[in-house]
């Protein structure tokens, strides 16, 4: 059946809000807000080089009592079963809720660069992202691909499942950003930004069900009473036979869209003189900051390599046994359930050889407080907005963070509300230009079940507002004074 890949097979999300709301942030401002690029204090900021990795999920879990994060990552040291990495030995589950939803990430940030001129700021950034998110599945459902679906407990059971997905999409990434102070007086300052994104598909996967009726019979026939979903892929694999399959790496193209706004109230109500030289430009300092942002409005069309099957049948008999023979390939897979949905018709489910898939869009609402001297407390929103089935989800989170904030050094303590669930408490840590941070401290410390991970690095180099380096005036020269 669809629902039959609905797991990841490997083990998108949080924000990293400490390299975006950082003074410092330059061209990683554009992770929360396009707008955030003209209230930094530098005015050419260099990213060499960042990544993120992340997974959370409110279904699976390792007991806290019996394997932490570290033990895990050495082999040798975890107790029997978690030694033997067996997929069903390697965690458990939590009962008793209605619907599940995980999510992953995994992203690099190649070299970036933007560059601040007088009110105007240009950046571009090449990047690598990969998201996989599972939306309200139940708990029943879960539980079932646990145990397999020929697991005898569960004979006589009835299922209902509606609006239930996983997708997983792949895709590289050329940004243009520009941000705009189209308005600063007295104090006030209003900021517009945009960030245009070409996209690259390299992968894409997703399995929708929309609705799904069924009944178990006995341990291996299950009566499929209404199935309405549809599957559609793009992968880097033979169909075939499942070996490498490269050409061509991209796959698919699309544009992707943010567009931010920022109000900002600056401490002095007298806004700076333009000037001619670009490190000149003072920095303006700010009371507090308030931003709203709709982040990768867009999707990627895949019309290579691509699979769109769509199911819509009642009243079937399925026997388990036929359904995990394990076919050769994906073609193999994909017409084996065909037949077994429609009577022997191997091709009934293949629709279209071209299907779209949309990013995962978010709103956001920003808030940035200076409290007196180095220290800021930092809000931010994030909600998913989903308009079809079959699109990524990003999660939603509730965020504020604590953090001191200097050239040389900068700590943030973002304490989050995650995918309204979960209350979680991170550090990140910059020294200069090079920050390392997580939104889930708990996983390295120990501290309760570990159910996924986050963590994320960059490195840049950067040049401070109203600092020139001059031959004849010495590095600390200041045009603007």
């Amino acid at each position: 059946m669809v629902s039959g890949i609905l797991i990841p097979q490997q083990s998108p999300a949080q924000e990293m809000a400490a390299l975006g709301f950082s003074n410092y942030s330059g061209i990683s401002g554009i992770r929360i807000n396009p707008a955030f690029l003209t209230g930094s204090k530098v005015y050419l900021d260099v990213n060499i080089l960042g990544g993120h990795v992340f997974f959370d999920n409110n279904f699976a879990y390792i007991p806290n009592d019996s394997v932490n994060f570290w033990s895990f990552l050495r082999k040798d040291t975890l107790p029997t079963p978690y030694g033997g990495y067996g997929f069903n030995d390697l965690y458990t589950y939590y009962s008793g809720r209605k619907y599940n939803n995980l999510a992953a990430v995994a992203s690099v940030m190649a070299p970036s660069a933007m560059l601040q001129v007088g009110k105007h700021a240009f950046g571009i950034s090449f990047s690598a992202r990969n998201y996989e998110s599972t939306y309200r599945a139940s708990n029943n459902l879960l539980q079932l691909l646990y145990n397999g679906i020929s697991d005898a407990t569960t004979v006589g059971e009835t299922g209902t499942f509606k609006n239930l997905n996983f997708v997983s999409l792949s895709w590289m990434e050329l940004g243009l950003h520009y941000a705009y102070d189209f308005y600063n007086r007295y104090g006030e300052k209003l900021t517009a930004g945009a960030s245009l994104k070409l996209l690259y598909g390299v992968e894409g996967f997703y399995s929708s069900i929309n609705e799904l009726k069924y009944q178990k019979l006995d341990s291996i026939h299950y009566q499929i009473d209404t199935l309405n979903g549809s599957v559609g892929f793009s992968l880097p694999i033979d169909y075939n036979n499942s070996s490498a399959y490269l050409n061509p790496l991209t796959k698919g193209h699309g544009i992707g869209l943010d567009l931010g706004i920022v109000y900002t109230r600056n401490r002095s109500n007298v806004a700076p003189k333009d000037e001619k030289s670009l490190c000149g430009k003072p920095y303006e300092d700010y009371l507090y900051r308030i931003g709203f942002s709709i982040m990768d409005i867009g999707r990627i069309r895949f019309k290579n390599h691509a699979q769109l099957h769509e199911y819509q049948v009642g009243n079937v008999v399925l026997n388990s046994d036929n359904l995990i023979q394990n076919p050769s390939g994906m073609n193999g897979i994909m017409q084996n359930v065909s037949s077994l949905l429609y009577n022997g018709d191997s091709l009934a489910s293949l629709k279209d050889s071209v299907f779209s898939m949309s990013l995962p869009t978010a709103m956001s609402l920003q808030m940035d407080y200076h409290f007196k001297k180095n220290i800021y407390i930092s809000g931010l929103w994030i909600q998913p907005l989903r308009f079809q089935n079959k699109s990524l989800r990003r999660p939603a989170q509730l965020l504020v963070m604590p953090r001191y904030d200097t050239r040389e050094f900068g700590v943030s303590l973002p304490i989050s509300w995650y995918d309204y669930q979960k209350l979680r408490l991170g550090l990140a840590l910059r020294f200069y230009t090079v920050t390392i941070g997580t939104e889930k401290l708990g996983t390295f410390l120990g501290v309760g079940d570990l159910t996924g991970m986050d963590l994320y690095f960059n490195i840049k180099i950067n040049l401070q507002k109203g600092t020139c380096l001059s031959w004849k005036n010495g590095a600390c020269f200041s045009a603007g004074k």
